[in-house]
């Protein structure tokens, strides 16, 4: 068996590779073809196999009343050397003795004493009463026969009565319907070829014309679209679902150039103010000027390496491969928290209030959501007036992180474009506000990426025990808690 497989297995393959380098149609037609192929030979040996069980069972039948007829002229005496005919001469009767001789016959020329034509002696399945299908008797006209026997009693003898019935007519009924089957199935068969290769062929036109609108479509005209076709069916629905990734693949390129265009005006002007503050001290040296000029050197500089960090990471929190593996961790974001807002608290002379922030543990990559906490608090400190307030804590199955600030707040029409790349508002535009733009489109990336969600608001008034200003708020999903020993 194993020897077998291994035989066989090769030639799979064989057959897998082979197909492979056939066209879809090809392969749709040659399997469906298959399929029918197979069903109509199957199909015709059922037909054949159920057409020759019928016509035998009708012969044995046949048989079977005979051989109780001449029971019944035994039973009464009424036997002579010629058996009575039942009307049809597709059946030989014959009464044999012991010794294999004919006592009587349907036969006319067959005389009493005579040789039976039956073999002698007979075959054992005819002896035990099984009706037996025999080749090439000499009896009646010759030619097959289904024989049959039943052993009796004449005047105190034994003897045995014998039927044949013909099946001439029968194999021959047979064997016009296996020549019609054997030229009918392959010319049926090639029909059904002929008719689904071009069935296929019409069905999988408009995946073509697709194909070569496509094909067409290049990175400098993703604006351009396919064209669906009358049918609204699951071609029509490809072609839906290729132009909807089209429309996503020209948002995602404009997204980029607009990107690149932003990087290039951002990174341009710090480096146009050193170039030109270079050129200056190089072209005219000021031992009285240069150390001034040397600390806004440093300011650009610290803003160009900002900008750039900014930019790298946007990158990584938009890389596929770094958003997978972002789950990694349990992390208690508390402490993240804590630890920025020590950070803060050293860079300005805004009030950081923290004492709303409890425990709250988190699955993701704790470099990342330290920079989402440092982008919040930069933000909040930058637009601040005296105040800024950061809370944390579990809500249901989520932690939740505010970060707010008393300043002037964000336009309600403002507070989603916030979180894209390079968006500044009008009081944050100016080079002394600092910040370039990425610092929230940086949070809503890589909170998107942990599975959290990202949005603005305005905070409640003083009155109502808020700061007024804008309120930044992340959700991340918690992390199961440890289990205890």
């Amino acid at each position: 068996m194993s020897r077998r497989l291994r035989i066989g297995r090769p030639a799979f393959g064989r057959v897998q590779r082979f197909t492979r380098k056939l066209s879809l149609r090809a392969r749709v037609t040659m399997w469906a073809t298959m399929v029918v192929a197979i069903a109509m030979v199957a199909a015709g040996l059922g037909l054949l196999l159920g057409l020759q069980h019928s016509m035998w069972s009708d012969r044995d039948s046949t048989g079977r009343q005979r051989l109780s007829d001449v029971t019944a002229l035994v039973q009464h005496d009424q036997l002579g050397s010629l058996i009575p005919s039942n009307g049809g001469d597709a059946d030989v009767v014959e009464v044999l003795d012991t010794h294999g001789k004919v006592r009587a016959s349907s036969d006319y020329d067959t005389r009493p004493g005579s040789p039976s034509g039956f073999p002698a002696p007979l075959p054992p399945r005819v002896l035990a009463g099984h009706p037996t299908t025999v080749r090439d008797l000499g009896i009646g006209d010759g030619g097959d026969f289904r024989v049959l026997a039943r052993p009796i009693r004449i005047d105190g003898r034994p003897a045995t009565i014998v039927v044949g019935v013909s099946l001439t007519e029968a194999e021959h009924t047979l064997s016009s319907l296996t020549t019609g089957l054997a030229i009918g199935v392959p010319a049926l068969t090639a029909l059904v070829a002929w008719t689904i290769s071009l069935t296929a062929g019409r069905t999988l036109r408009p995946v073509e014309t697709l194909r070569r609108q496509a094909a067409d479509i290049t990175a400098t005209d993703l604006h351009r679209r396919l064209d669906l076709p009358v049918c609204q069916d699951e071609i029509h629905a490809l072609g839906a679902t290729l132009n909807d990734m089209l429309a996503r693949l020209d948002d995602a390129s404009m997204a980029q150039r607009r990107f690149v265009a932003d990087a290039a005006h951002e990174l341009r002007s710090p480096l146009t103010a050193l170039r030109a503050q270079l050129e200056v001290m190089s072209s005219y040296p000021d031992p009285g000027r240069d150390p001034q000029m040397a600390a806004t050197l440093l300011e650009d500089t610290v803003r160009l390496h900002d900008l750039v960090e900014g930019l790298l990471a946007l990158a990584r929190s938009e890389d596929p491969a770094r958003s997978r593996s972002q789950v990694a961790r349990v992390i208690d974001l508390d402490e993240v928290v804590l630890a920025e807002v020590r950070r803060q608290r050293s860079l300005t002379q805004a009030d950081i209030d923290a004492r709303r922030v409890s425990g709250g543990r988190v699955r993701g990559d704790a470099e990342a959501l330290r920079c989402v906490v440092r982008n919040l608090l930069d933000n909040a400190r930058r637009h601040a007036d005296q105040a800024v307030r950061v809370t944390l804590g579990e809500r249901g199955s989520t932690v939740e992180l505010t970060v707010s600030d008393d300043g002037s707040g964000i336009p309600p029409a403002d507070r989603v474009r916030v979180f894209e790349r390079f968006t500044r508002l009008d009081e944050a535009r100016s080079r002394e506000a600092g910040g370039s733009g990425l610092g929230l489109a940086i949070v809503g990336k890589v909170v998107t990426a942990h599975g959290g969600t990202a949005h603005a608001d305005q905070d409640p008034a003083p009155e109502d025990g808020g700061l007024g200003g804008a309120r930044l708020v992340v959700n991340l999903p918690t992390a199961p808690a440890p289990l205890e020993k």
